[in-house]
């Protein structure tokens, strides 16, 4: 199964059979953490498929988002292992709270403990957004979605996380806007409120026009925090991990940060190198030559990328520093 945000834009055949392949996944992996005690919530996918998507648009989507409650959370990992699943041990490293596992059979399964973009504890997020949920039909059993003001927050949050360079996101932000009620959004809204996660939604919902006008009728701040300026940005990947070398204290901890950066782990690689040298075909030393290949162009593509990286961060800082003042 070919994870689709990094593998191009797959044919609308090619996005049912990919979903249907997902969704098989997203249903097992559900199950066992049910058996176990867990109560996973599913993000993403399908609920937005489902959702926003009802003129007959494909919306792919290539692997299973999940937010299960803080407390659970290393449990969840470990029934992924023991599904044969590995930890990418690299979206970690971008977002503390979130993890990417991955399977022999290119099954991907992203593991949340809470939302990129909420500055509230893990529990407090929880709370807020498993306090009402809906069920929904996936690979042949009902789970657990967001209510859809949670989906709309969601979706801004996702905006904001993955910026400009990301027109998925960006498309599903549109027909959200469009779609929903005002009075919804202004739900979403209050609900971002409660989970600190106001300065990123309102950056999400600005990063389309249509977003602008309704976060001003919303009256949500202007002001970007944190690394919510960076991530709304072009180039997210190498300017967040940019701030982050800027901000660490430790040299060591400096290091691993751009160990990681520059020599992610080889599941990742593979999934990051289809998206952009396209995907690998063969086994054995073909697969290990494309996998060298990946390795060796990472440092160039990052190079390419650092210039629009650093004026990316330095505007940022220049525009906290003027609201601190």
């Amino acid at each position: 199964m070919q994870r689709g945000p990094g593998s191009g834009v797959p044919t609308a055949s090619g996005a049912i059979a990919l979903a249907l392949a997902v969704d098989t996944v997203t249903a097992e992996v559900i199950t066992a953490m049910r058996d176990a005690g867990i109560r996973p919530l599913l993000l993403k996918g399908p609920s937005i498929a489902q959702w926003l998507y009802r003129d007959g648009v494909a919306r792919p989507y290539g692997d299973s988002d999940l937010l299960v409650p803080p407390d659970s959370y290393r449990r969840a990992g470990a029934i992924l292992r023991g599904l044969g699943f590995r930890s990418l041990g690299y979206l970690s490293q971008q977002h503390s709270d979130s993890d990417a596992w991955t399977r022999s059979d290119h099954a991907y399964v992203d593991l949340h403990r809470s939302l990129v973009g909420a500055d509230a504890s893990p529990d407090v997020v929880w709370e807020e957004i498993s306090a009402t949920t809906q069920l929904l039909r996936v690979g042949g059993i009902d789970v657990e979605v967001l209510a859809i003001p949670g989906r709309v927050l969601h979706v801004a949050l996702h905006a904001a996380q993955h910026g400009v360079d990301d027109e998925q996101p960006l498309q599903d932000l549109r027909r959200a806007v469009l779609t929903v009620d005002d009075a919804v959004w202004r739900e979403a809204a209050e609900m971002a409120r409660r989970v600190d996660a106001l300065p990123a939604f309102a950056t999400g919902l600005r990063l389309e026009p249509v977003g602008t006008l309704l976060a001003e009728q919303l009256e949500l701040p202007a002001t970007r925090q944190s690394l919510v300026g960076l991530r709304a940005g072009p180039h997210v990947p190498v300017a967040v991990t940019l701030e982050r070398l800027a901000t660490e204290t430790s040299l060591r901890a400096r290091a691993r940060l751009l160990f990681a950066a520059l020599f992610p782990p080889p599941d990742y690689m593979r999934k990051w190198a289809a998206g952009r040298m396209g995907p690998s075909s063969g086994t054995g030393r073909r697969a290990r030559f494309s996998l060298g290949l990946a390795y060796l162009w990472r440092p160039i593509w990052i190079l390419l990328r650092l210039p629009r990286a650093m004026t990316t961060v330095h505007r940022v800082r220049r525009g906290r520093t003027k609201t601190a003042t």
